[in-house]
C-alpha cells in the first residue's frame, strides 16, 4: 500500500516487573510508499500487552512522558529509513517506534512463526519470535544509530549541542566516546527477546494491529544486573 495510517503507544519498563518509566503516544502517516511523518501525541489509551498482561495503566508516579506534537520525518532510500531532519533527544527516541522498520526487519530475520487461537473472525494473529541473536542485533543497530546521531548533531553548527568553543567540543566528544565504549560492551554481553503478535485481515493479507515486546537484560557499569523491556501496541488504518 503506499498510503496508509497507523496510532500506537508505546512505554518503557526497567526490570522484568518493575513500573513504566517512560510512555509515549504517537501516530504515523505513509505517502507515495516512501515517505513517512511520525508525530507524538497526547495519550488516548493504555496498550493491551498481550504478551506479559503488564498493568500500564499504573506507571511510575510523575514519570509519564507526555510532550506532544514532536514530529520527525523519515524517508526509505535503499532499504533503510532515515531521518530528513536533526531531530531532538525526543524524537531520536520516537525513531524507534517506525512499526514499517520494525516489520521490515522481522520479515528479514531468523525466528519462530506460530498461529494463536482465539482470533476474531476473519482474522488471524502470529506470535512471532526472534531468536536471540535477531533481537541483539534489532536492539544494537537501533541504539548505535542513535549514538551515531548524536556525535553528528554535536558536530554541526547550529545545533544545541554544538558549542562555540573548541575546547568544550573536545570535552563532548571524549564524553562521547567514553558511553559510547560502555554501550558496545554492554550490547556485546546482553541477553536480548524480542515477540511480536500480528494481526492480519485475512482477505486482504495486511496488518491491523501489532503488538511487541523487545527487552534486553545486561550489566551496568556498577556491576549490576538490569533488564529493560520497550513495549508497543500499534493499530493500522486508512487502507
Amino acid at each position: 500500500m503506499d498510503n496508509f495510517a497507523f496510532k500506537g503507544e508505546a512505554a518503557i519498563r526497567t526490570e522484568e516487573n518493575g513500573l513504566f518509566q517512560q510512555t509515549l503516544a504517537f501516530e504515523g502517516k505513509l505517502q507515495n510508499h516512501t515517505s513517512l511523518t511520525l508525530s507524538s501525541r497526547t495519550p488516548g489509551r493504555t496498550i493491551e500487552d498481550t504478551t506479559s498482561k503488564a498493568n500500564l495503566e499504573q506507571p511510575a508516579a510523575g514519570s509519564g512522558y507526555t510532550a506532544d506534537g514532536l514530529t520527525v520525518s523519515l524517508k526509505r532510500k535503499e532499504g533503510k529509513w532515515s531521518a530528513l531532519t536533526s531531530g531532538q533527544a525526543e524524537e531520536l527516541w520516537m525513531t524507534r517506534l517506525n512499526p514499517l522498520e520494525q516489520l521490515e526487519y522481522i520479515g528479514e530475520a531468523d525466528k519462530k512463526i506460530s498461529a494463536e487461537l482465539g482470533a476474531a473472525r476473519g482474522t488471524k494473529v502470529l506470535r512471532i519470535e526472534l531468536s536471540p541473536e535477531a533481537a541483539a542485533h534489532m536492539t544494537k543497530r537501533s541504539l548505535q544509530e542513535q549514538m551515531k546521531l548524536l556525535l553528528e548533531r554535536m558536530q554541526r553548527k547550529g545545533d544545541p549541542l554544538y558549542s562555540e568553543d573548541p575546547k568544550v567540543r573536545a570535552r563532548l566528544k571524549a564524553v562521547w566516546e567514553r558511553d559510547n565504549e560502555e554501550l558496545i560492551r554492554m550490547l556485546d554481553q546482553a541477553d536480548a527477546a524480542s515477540v511480536c503478535h500480528l494481526t492480519i485481515d485475512k482477505r486482504s493479507q495486511l496488518p491491523i494491529r501489532m503488538t511487541m515486546e523487545r527487552s534486553v537484560s545486561y550489566v551496568d557499569r556498577s556491576g549490576m544486573a538490569r533488564t529493560e523491556s520497550l513495549l508497543s501496541d500499534v493499530t493500522f488504518t486508512g487502507y
